[in-house]
C-alpha cells in the first residue's frame, strides 16, 4: 500500500503524530508537518475518522496557514468570505487569498483572477492583474482561468495580444473538460470553425461543435443551431428543429432578459453569417 500511495504514506505518521496531539491542546502549539495540519483539518471539517468538530478545524488550517501552506491559506480565504458562515472579514480573506495565489495554488489564482476582473469595494478592476492571475492558473492547470485566458486572447483584453490562434488553443483545451466553461467553449470553437478564424474554415467541424454545445445547454448556442435549421446554414434546413432549439434557447433567459436575447444574435438570422461570441464566463 505504501507503493502505491507514497504521499499517504509520507503523512500517515505525521497524521497520527497530529491525531494524539490536538486534542484538548492548541494546534498552534504542535506546527508539525503544515501539510499533515491541513490533511487533519479537512478530516476535522468533514468528519472523516474523527469526530466532526469546525473549531479545531479552524486551528488546524490557521496553524498550517501560518507555515505558509497554500491549501490552507485559500481555505481561510474562503472561510473569511463567509462560505462557511461563521466569519466575514473580507480584508482577511483578500490578504489569505493572495497569499495562497502567490505560493502558487491554482484555484486562489482563479480566483483573484475573477476579483481583478469584476472589481469590488475594496480591489478596483484591473484587466492586467487579472490576465496575470488568469494565466498563471491556466498554466497549473484551473480549467475556468483556461476559458478566461483564452477569451482575453481573443478580445485582446488586459495587455494580451489579441491572438485569434492562441485563443483557439485554449478553447480547444477547455471544450472536452468537465468544467462549466466547457460549452462555451465549444460554442467558440464552432465560431472558430465556421469563420476560419485562428483555424482552417470547416463548417462540418463547426455544425458539430455547435450541436455538442447545445445539447450541453448553451441558450447561445441553441439559438444559433435554431437558427441554422431556419435557414439552411450549415445543416439541412428543418422547421421542426428550428422551432425546438429556438424554444429552448429561451428556457435559460430570464423574461426581462428577451428584449436583450433577441438582439444580442440579430445576425445570426441571416444566412452565411457567424455570430460574435460574448463573454458568458
Amino acid at each position: 500500500m505504501a507503493q502505491d500511495h507514497p504521499k499517504a504514506a509520507r503523512l500517515l505518521p505525521a497524521l497520527l503524530a497530529l491525531c494524539l496531539a490536538v486534542p484538548g491542546s492548541s494546534a498552534a502549539a504542535h506546527p508539525g508537518d503544515p501539510e499533515a495540519q491541513y490533511e487533519l483539518a479537512r478530516r476535522y471539517s468533514s468528519g472523516a475518522g474523527v469526530p466532526m468538530d469546525k473549531g479545531q478545524a479552524f486551528k488546524l488550517y490557521a496553524a498550517s496557514a501560518a507555515q505558509g501552506f497554500a491549501k490552507a491559506e485559500y481555505e481561510l480565504a474562503n472561510h473569511y468570505r463567509g462560505r462557511t458562515g461563521r466569519a466575514l472579514d473580507l480584508d482577511a480573506a483578500s490578504g489569505y487569498l493572495e497569499r495562497s495565489a502567490r505560493h502558487g495554488y491554482a484555484p486562489a489564482q482563479a480566483d483573484l483572477g475573477f476579483v481583478y476582473f469584476n472589481g469590488n469595494g475594496r480591489t478596483p478592476k484591473d484587466l492586467v492583474r487579472s490576465f496575470h492571475w488568469f494565466k498563471r492558473a491556466a498554466d497549473g492547470g484551473a480549467v475556468i482561468a483556461q476559458c478566461m485566458v483564452a477569451d482575453f486572447y481573443r478580445q485582446g483584453l488586459g495587455g494580451a495580444e489579441r491572438n485569434a490562434r492562441e485563443a483557439f488553443k485554449w478553447y480547444r483545451l477547455t471544450a472536452t473538460r468537465a468544467d462549466r466553461c466547457a460549452a462555451k467553449s465549444q460554442y467558440e470553437l464552432y465560431a472558430s470553425y465556421a469563420s476560419g478564424s485562428g483555424v482552417r474554415k470547416d463548417l462540418p467541424t463547426a455544425m458539430a461543435w455547435l450541436k455538442r454545445a447545445a445539447k450541453a445547454d448553451n441558450p447561445q448556442a441553441q439559438r444559433a443551431l435554431g437558427l441554422a435549421y431556419e435557414n439552411g446554414v450549415g445543416v439541412e434546413r428543418n422547421p421542426v428543429l428550428a422551432r425546438t432549439w429556438l424554444k429552448k434557447s429561451r428556457e435559460g433567459v430570464a423574461p426581462h432578459d428577451d428584449h436583450e436575447h433577441d438582439h444580442a444574435h440579430e445576425d445570426e438570422a441571416k444566412p452565411g453569417r457567424v455570430p460574435v461570441p460574448g463573454h458568458a464566463h
